[in-house]
């Protein structure tokens, strides 16, 4: 019996990418992540998903379910605000190969209102800056993916709902990653 190769690699990948959503598991409350099944389906690329959140998930939420389907990528955001617990758990994320690079953007504020956040994320991120901002930016990004998140949700655990839409488009995520490095170089914290 001769093995066949194509169907041998085939399924390598499919246990690779098993493993990776195994590894997600881990970072997001299971039953957090079937009610955003629910509410948003799958991603799919030249798709948008407009969304409204309870307080019962949140930002890092939809994070951690748009990794698990997009396999490891580069994670770009842009906060008002960001809380430990949530640069932590994309710190773990890298640790463990979810996520590949970092690149963040925060308002200049966060340097005095959570001063380790903001230098846990300089040790994490591949760059790292500070400007004054309220912008709400996610984009994950990867050879086959190109999602970009945008949302009225800071990366906290508030207890206010929110809205945001999450475009699956390789041109949208160009534009607001450019925007995002840009600003991170010009700004007042730059890494």
């Amino acid at each position: 019996m001769l093995i066949d190769l194509k169907q041998l690699r085939e399924e390598e990948e499919l246990y690779k990418f098993k493993r990776h959503e195994d590894k997600c598991s881990r970072f997001i409350n299971e039953d957090v992540r079937l009610e955003i099944d629910v509410q948003m389906g799958a991603l799919k690329m030249g798709e948008s998903i407009h969304y409204s959140t309870t307080a019962r998930w949140h930002l890092h939420d939809i994070i951690v379910w748009a990794l698990r389907q997009t396999g490891p990528a580069d994670l770009y955001f842009c906060t008002y605000a960001i809380k430990e617990f949530q640069a932590r758990l994309f710190s773990n994320m890298q640790r463990d190969q979810l996520i590949r690079k970092i690149y963040a953007l925060v308002d200049y504020r966060a340097e005095v209102h959570d001063a380790q956040v903001v230098q846990l994320l300089k040790e994490v991120c591949e760059k790292f800056g500070t400007m004054r901002t309220h912008a709400k930016l996610v984009i994950i990004r990867n050879e086959d993916w190109a999602v970009v998140i945008t949302t009225s949700a800071n990366l906290t655990q508030n207890t206010s709902g929110d809205v945001g839409v999450i475009s699956c488009d390789t041109g949208a995520a160009d534009f607001r990653i450019d925007w995002l490095i840009k600003n991170i170089n010009d700004g007042t914290g730059a890494k």
